[in-house]
């Protein structure tokens, strides 16, 4: 599916599936060399108003804010929102506090100007408000940008917020190619952590009947490919490089969007992120990145895959199985214990299908069983761990969960019990109902 384009504008292509669930946006994609300068026209063809608000932070304010603000304001009566922050920015109530504080009752519309703090703020402020809002980005780091959800931190709970998608996305390449190379990275991690978000979702319809749409599959498959085909020019962040790796972070969220949840680009590598930046903020410590944490979950969680495939299905015995590992009880003091008080008890409460039941455990570990081998035969577009990090080693990036801060106590946390942050099947959940989770996750760390 090779993105197509009519004068700077994405061409979103309408879905060939039967899903009668699925959502068309009407969010105008503009992608190019030098095409900031046309945003006060891109912005005028598809939201009403003259009154607007930008939205950014200092360090991009002092990079290209004052330029980018000079375009609008010929065209806009613009006012200009920073929130405070100490260090880096944050999605958090402070920020979002500060903003709706900050914007006139009587504006018309928002503007973000920055990657996912910023939109993530940016959206939510605007759906609360009722207004429509356009993005202008500024690293193809994420894959959020079209995104109806705004994680955000409660706090040091991440939770996801629902939101709306922006009218209008500018994405100038001169601009977005200057992003650092760990916001490059973070961008290719995310997408290659979309390999483990289809197998989950593939895992889910063979273990718990779960519908999977082709057409998000192929916006993935497409995404996926152009990154890897284009690997040497990302590296050396060239327009084409930068442009094919923004089009893949895009069409990742256009599946999402279409599908009306993050399930086809989200799965436990994005649990394990966030568990660890939670983590990390409870200690009052710096936290990797999204995408970077995304990245670096990814290959553990492809090691993983390399693990329970290679059982044999004999060795899997119903009388075998732990049984108390799902007692109610000790669930929720295990959690309590790994996530903390505030944040295990809110992953309790909003998980209310969990724990499962005996007799459910029972025949997903005999679906699993019965149906391993045209499993394996679903699953085998996933890469080996190995081919993964001959990709990161192009880009000069991190490897190992260390080389982020992560150390290997909150690794095999992570890799114990990311998969409780929410209800979602995940490959994890299956070696648990297997009875094979703890040996997995000791042979990895």
């Amino acid at each position: 599916m090779k993105p197509e384009y009519i004068n700077n504008k994405l061409i979103i292509p309408k879905p060939d599936c039967n899903c009668e669930y699925h959502i068309m946006p009407e969010t105008n994609i503009y992608i190019g060399d030098g095409i900031i300068n046309n945003a006060p026209a891109y912005i005028k063809e598809h939201i009403k108003g003259q009154k607007c608000t930008l939205i950014t932070d200092e360090n991009l304010y002092g990079l290209f804010g004052k330029e980018t603000i000079d375009i609008l304001s010929k065209e806009f009566e613009l006012t200009v929102c920073i929130p405070p922050s100490e260090g880096k920015l944050k999605p958090d109530t402070n920020a979002l506090g500060y903003i709706l504080m900050e914007v006139d009752l009587d504006t018309d519309f928002l503007i973000a100007f920055g990657s996912g703090t910023i939109n993530d703020l940016t959206r939510f402020a605007a759906a609360n408000m009722k207004i429509p809002f356009a993005s202008i980005g500024t690293a193809a780091s994420m894959d959020g940008y079209v995104s109806v959800i705004s994680p955000m931190l409660k706090g040091n709970l991440k939770i996801n917020k629902p939101a709306g998608y922006p009218k209008v996305g500018i994405y100038d390449l001169n601009i977005i190619k200057t992003a650092p190379s760990d916001m490059v990275f973070a961008g290719f991690g995310d997408v290659i952590g979309k390999y483990i978000a289809k197998a989950d979702w593939i895992m889910g319809s063979f273990i718990i009947d779960e519908h999977v749409c082709p057409y998000c599959i192929d916006l993935v498959d497409s995404a996926l490919e152009m990154c890897v085909e284009n690997l040497d020019e990302i590296k050396n962040k060239t327009s084409k490089g930068i442009k094919s790796l923004l089009e893949a972070l895009l069409l990742t969220g256009l599946a999402m969007l279409v599908n009306t949840n993050s399930r086809p680009a989200a799965s436990n590598e994005h649990n394990m992120g966030h568990y660890w930046e939670m983590m990390k903020l409870t200690e009052g410590k710096p936290h990797p990145s999204h995408g970077e944490a995304v990245g670096i979950a990814t290959l553990y969680c492809l090691g993983f895959y390399e693990e329970l495939l290679n059982i044999k299905k004999f060795d899997i015995k119903s009388e075998n199985l732990p049984w108390d590992a799902y007692d109610s009880n000790k669930r929720e003091k295990v959690l309590l214990e790994k996530y903390g008080a505030d944040v295990g008890r809110s992953i309790i409460d909003g998980n209310p299908t969990e724990p499962i039941t005996k007799d459910e455990r029972l025949r997903r570990a005999n679906a699993f069983v019965s149906a391993l081998s045209p499993i394996k035969s679903a699953l085998s577009f996933l890469p080996s761990r190995k081919t993964v990090e001959t990709y990161y080693k192009t880009l000069n990036a991190p490897l190992t969960a260390d080389e982020i801060g992560i150390d290997k106590s909150l690794l095999k946390d992570a890799l114990m019990y990311a998969k409780d942050y929410r209800d979602r099947y995940t490959v994890f959940k299956t070696a648990e109902e297997l009875g094979l989770l703890e040996d997995i996750v000791n042979s990895l760390v």
